[in-house]
């Protein structure tokens, strides 16, 4: 069971690491067109309703897909009042609990909201609503969806951690958010 816990664990944590690392380079494309946009239009006189789009899309999908690795490293907005000083113990419980209470009801409920808005989209085959937008708003849409999945899954990952922790694995106990130090991007330097 324990096994099978840990391999869980890893298989979500590589997935989410492999997701938000690849999506890093977006960041910069983000920046790029944006840039483009801006001398374009100043520079210019010239506007593409598509390319103001595409800027917001690629962070659209950034913000959505890269949330569960903002996760995975403990990267999220946290009120570690009292949590840095609470046992390992405690800690894993608390991370189970919350799991339980906040993060996955509430994934569950969006995805559910979600579901008919990416149907109705892929159904009509949704572009943009301004003329010579950004085609495809189906598939955009349908990042809720993906959001939501992998949210769940790493919650998942941090509850089997978690689960570890209390079994007593000391490598687990060595992982975000369980590490006395993993309160930030610290695994990345």
């Amino acid at each position: 069971m324990l096994n099978a816990l840990r391999a869980f664990a890893a298989f979500v944590d590589g997935l989410n690491e492999k997701i938000g690392r690849s999506l890093s380079v977006l960041v910069w494309l983000v920046a790029l067109v944006c840039a483009i946009v801006v001398v374009l239009r100043y520079a210019f006189h010239v506007s593409f309703t598509w390319m103001q789009e595409l800027y917001v899309w690629i962070h659209a999908v950034v913000f959505l897909a890269a949330s569960s690795y903002a996760m995975l490293l403990n990267a999220h907005v946290r009120v570690d009042i009292l949590y840095s000083k609470w046992s390992l113990r405690t800690r894993a419980i608390v991370e189970i609990i919350g799991a339980l209470i906040f993060t996955l009801p509430w994934m569950v409920v969006l995805a559910w909201l979600a579901w008919p808005f990416v149907v109705d989209s892929w159904s009509i085959w949704e572009g943009s609503s301004q003329p010579n937008g950004m085609p495809g708003v189906f598939l955009l849409r349908t990042m809720l969806l993906v959001f939501c999945a992998l949210m769940a899954l790493q919650c998942l990952a941090i509850m089997a951690r978690g689960l570890l922790v209390l079994a007593g694995d000391r490598t687990a106990a060595q992982t975000a958010p369980f590490a006395p130090t993993s309160s930030s991007l610290d695994h990345t330097a």
